[in-house]
């Protein structure tokens, strides 16, 4: 099966840029890079799981979950928020689901996120056309700055086999109408 290829980063992109300042007295053309350096990310409980009792030390998914983000401490976009998937739990039972980190890069809290997400393949099979996200702060609680949080969505048989199509270069990932909360 291919369902290693979700170990691969779907949404994730590094932000780094060059430009050029050109300096018309001179005629000199200068280079500068302005590679972004993010800050360290962070696995955040979910708000229920934490009142629940849940740590990271005492469950199986947080501590995998956590050791993948220690060994990519630089995942997510750079001054944005992303989603990234991780891997289908539970794989053909009926309580199948498709794991996922949400993952705050901007410089403030975020709280009741919404948006709708896309995932298919490029030849129009799709596992989400367009499905409602709310990770709502009764349930995912505010999203730290540099912080990530689980959270999944249920799929059916159809939609695993769909996933288990899935590379890099045929997929279509969309989020659309993107709301959240700021902190403040």
């Amino acid at each position: 099966m291919k369902k290693t290829i979700f170990f691969l980063i779907v949404v994730l992109l590094l932000a780094g840029c060059a430009s050029k300042d050109n300096n018309r007295e001179k005629g000199a053309e200068e280079k500068v890079d302005k590679t972004v350096e993010q800050q360290t990310l962070s696995l955040q409980l979910l708000k229920a799981d934490e009142e629940a009792g849940v740590t990271i030390e005492n469950s199986e998914v947080y501590k995998e979950l956590n050791r993948m983000i220690t060994e990519n401490a630089d995942m997510g976009l750079a001054n944005d928020f992303s989603i990234n998937i991780i891997d289908i739990v539970d794989s053909g039972t009926e309580n199948a689901s498709l794991l996922f980190l949400a993952i705050n890069r901007l410089d403030e809290p975020m709280k009741n996120i919404k948006f709708d997400y896309t995932l298919g393949h490029d030849n129009g099979a799709f596992v989400w056309e367009g499905v409602e996200v709310d990770l709502s702060e009764q349930e995912t609680g505010i999203i730290q700055s540099n912080h990530a949080v689980p959270f999944s969505l249920s799929i059916t048989p159809e939609q695993e086999a769909i996933i288990d199509t899935l590379e890099q270069d045929n997929q279509v990932v969309k989020m659309d109408n993107f709301k959240f909360e700021s902190v403040n």
